[in-house]
């Protein structure tokens, strides 16, 4: 055993630092310094070939390799992605083999589970920790001439493993005291940074710093229904891999959700191929490390009330490389930030309900304009353009016209239009039977298309050629389509089913303006053709007989110039009486059809001016009072006019009265109208009056033509009160 040192010599040679590092450890060695420095020590003290240091996994209790001296260069990668299994060394670790604390193999047993390093004897010295724990084996080579060292010639190396045993441990609980403080330290400054804000983005990318400094990676998958969404990541994804939706159950983070259970994989190709993980198509590059391929990963639920609401998940390329520390490390990130992720997500929600309360509030204040707009004017042209400009601006879309519907020639024409471009002027006509105009107005349905390009329907115009989606909205009334609005926008899915739902009930709102233009304009033909009418039987009644009689008294006038002179003369003054008659007949006519101080000095002058002479004529007195301001009565002069006009003319035929009394009253919420008359009166339910000749339904007609009603009163002997009332708001 020459070369092989005594005991006492062990102890005498200087180690130094090696044989206390149980005492003076330095702060910034690491498990493979150390044991490096154990192997080459030992090396070169035996003097070994071959000293190598193989350490326990805490996970698996296979030994892999932490350090090697002396050994061939083809041998180490062999030793490195090779570990020993414990069913393996344990049976090297017998008291056949047994030299003091260690065990002395002879070169026909293998020390590996593939080719040996060295071809002579092995001496493994085992690393015991506290309570004899075992932390690994240090491998000796042992040529044949130095085999086998009794017991007094390993004591020394054995006090080195202890030493080396006890300096692992300290370097190990530094290194976990130093991770936990890190732990600590990532865990305290992720809660001040989610606690501090209701933000969701910054909630999670403030996470995923955090994961970045602990895990050089990670991802965020949360649930949105029954899937699961990408919501944060480190690594860059592009659109695709944004778009990769895991269910429940599905893949690894769906299995993960479904059972509530944290997974880990350190070598994940492995246990794909085992059949004990599956991933989606897309989960590996959604979910952790891009296009890099995966090899080891963690899982763990995000809990918030009970209810599982995502993962946490970090990802390597390289196996093995994750603990159980790093297991309770990242669930101890997840019962940080899912009480905040859960608050966030619920002010979201809140935000979204407050947003939408406004947005329905804005679109219901639109909506009272356009009908607002609708009612105030009977001028078509200027109603059609000021709706479309308040769709365009109230709605903020940018571009909106309007086609109505010619139905003569089956075409549809622009009639207004607002927003950033117009494309064809005023005017402009495209058949009902081509494109998504045509299509609405066909079908009398909303044609929403997404993407034109797309559609075999879309029919490109002039300066439309950047349009991406389109929107068509027929306007119907009594189930005839009248026209179509149409929207277009330059983005791609720009319009939604909250947007449609506004503009169906904006085009109900132009379809009522549209047919009230429509009936106020048979309205207004069919008063111009009662007013004729009534002008006709008043000709007939007054002039036409006046002037039958100037005939006859012409004819008898001249049969008696030559005759008698005198009766002759009587005859021709008479004439001109009955001349005189018919002239002032003829004027008051004329005066009914166009009062000239209506348009000039309102209604109130008007109605003065028209009693005025009525009474000079009829020899009837007519008062007339007035309360309030006229200018409430603004918009309805006419049909106000013509209603006393009509009842005037029907006391003067039919009641036979000395006085009436005309009572106007003008206020912000009211017109009221009252005519009373002390005649003979009549019975208002008597089957046999015939209301056409006294004028009734022209004048119900009027006052509802203004949104008004008329009542009448009325009793054999006790005169007729007539009361029309408008109201204005």
């Amino acid at each position: 055993m020459n070369g092989m040192p005594s005991a006492e010599a062990a102890r005498s040679l200087p180690l130094g630092d090696l044989l206390a590092f149980g005492s003076q450890l330095r702060v910034d060695i690491t498990p493979a310094q150390l044991l490096h420095d154990v192997a080459a020590t030992i090396h070169t003290l035996l003097p070994s070939p071959v000293v190598y240091v193989r350490l326990r996994h805490a996970d698996t209790d296979a030994l892999e390799l932490a350090a090697a001296v002396g050994m061939a260069d083809e041998a180490l990668p062999q030793l490195q992605t090779r570990a020993v299994p414990p069913s393996f060394y344990q049976n090297l670790l017998q008291p056949a083999y047994h030299v003091s604390e260690s065990y002395q193999l002879p070169p026909e047993v293998p020390v590996e589970p593939g080719p040996s390093p060295s071809a002579g004897g092995m001496l493994l010295v085992p690393l015991r920790g506290r309570a004899e724990r075992l932390l690994g084996l240090i491998y000796i080579s042992l040529p044949e001439e130095r085999f086998p060292l009794d017991a007094e010639h390993v004591q020394p190396l054995e006090a080195i493993a202890r030493q080396a045993a006890l300096a692992l441990e300290n370097v190990r609980l530094a290194d976990r005291s130093a991770r936990l403080l890190a732990k600590e330290q990532l865990l305290a400054e992720l809660g001040r940074d989610v606690s501090a804000s209701l933000n969701l983005e910054t909630i999670l990318s403030r996470t995923i710093a955090r994961m970045e400094v602990a895990f050089h990676g990670g991802s965020i998958a949360l649930l949105d229904g029954a899937t699961l969404v990408w919501a944060d990541s480190v690594a860059p994804t592009d659109e695709e891999a944004r778009a990769v939706r895991v269910s429940v159950g599905a893949g690894m983070v769906g299995s993960v959700v479904q059972h509530g259970l944290p997974f880990l994989s350190n070598q994940l190709e492995v246990d794909m191929a085992r059949g004990s993980v599956t991933l989606v198509p897309g989960e590996s590059a959604a979910f952790f490390s891009g296009y890099v391929p995966l090899a080891a990963c963690i899982v763990v639920p995000l809990r918030s009330g009970g209810q599982i609401i995502g993962t946490l998940n970090v990802g390597s390329s390289q196996p093995a490389v994750f603990s159980y520390d790093d297991v309770d490390l990242l669930e101890a990130i997840a019962a940080q930030i899912s009480g905040p992720i859960t608050s966030a997500r619920l002010f979201r929600q809140l935000q979204h309900v407050a947003e939408q309360d406004q947005r329905r509030a804005a679109q219901l204040t639109v909506l009272n304009g356009l009908a607002r707009t609708a009612t105030a004017s009977l001028d078509l042209n200027t109603t059609l353009v000021d709706i479309i400009s308040q769709i365009q601006h109230g709605f903020g879309y940018s571009h909106v016209e309007l086609f109505l519907l010619d139905e003569s020639t089956d075409e549809l024409v622009l009639s207004a239009g607002a927003g950033e471009r117009r494309q064809e002027p005023l005017g402009f006509r495209q058949h009902a039977s081509t494109g998504l105009l045509g299509r609405a107005a066909r079908t009398g349905e909303t044609q929403q298309v997404d993407d034109v390009r797309l559609s075999d329907v879309y029919q490109a115009r002039a300066g439309s050629g950047d349009t991406r989606a389109e929107l068509c909205v027929p306007v119907v009334a009594n189930e005839r389509v009248l026209g179509v609005i149409n929207l277009e926008s330059r983005e791609v899915a720009a319009f939604t089913h909250e947007d449609v739902a506004v503009l169906e009930t904006a085009a109900d709102i132009l379809a009522g303006a549209l047919e009230n233009e429509r009936l106020t304009r048979r309205t207004q033909e069919a008063a111009v053709l009662e007013e004729r009418n009534r002008l006709a039987r008043d000709l007939h009644d007054s002039v036409t007989q006046q002037l039958f009689s100037m005939t006859l008294t012409a004819k008898a006038a001249r049969a008696q110039l030559a005759r008698n002179p005198e009766r002759a003369a009587a005859q021709l003054e008479r004439l001109q009486e009955t001349a005189s008659a018919a002239l002032a007949e003829m004027r008051a006519l004329i005066f009914q059809l166009r009062p000239p101080a209506l348009s000039d000095q309102g209604l109130v002058a008007a109605l003065n001016q028209h009693a005025a002479t009525l009474s000079m004529r009829e020899g009837l007195r007519i008062e007339i009072a007035v309360s309030g301001d006229e200018r409430h009565a603004r918009g309805i002069e006419q049909p106000l006019y013509r209603i006393v006009q009509e009842a005037l003319n029907n006391v003067v035929k039919h009641a036979h009265a000395s006085n009436v009394r005309v009572q106007l009253e003008f206020s912000a919420e009211r017109v009221r109208v009252q005519v009373v008359d002390d005649g003979d009166g009549f019975e208002v339910d008597a089957p046999q009056l015939d209301g056409r000749h006294l004028g009734l339904v022209s004048m119900r007609e009027r006052a509802a033509e203004v949104g008004g009603s008329m009542e009448l009163r009325s009793a054999i002997g006790g005169g007729t009160t007539l009361v029309v009332t408008v109201a204005r708001q």
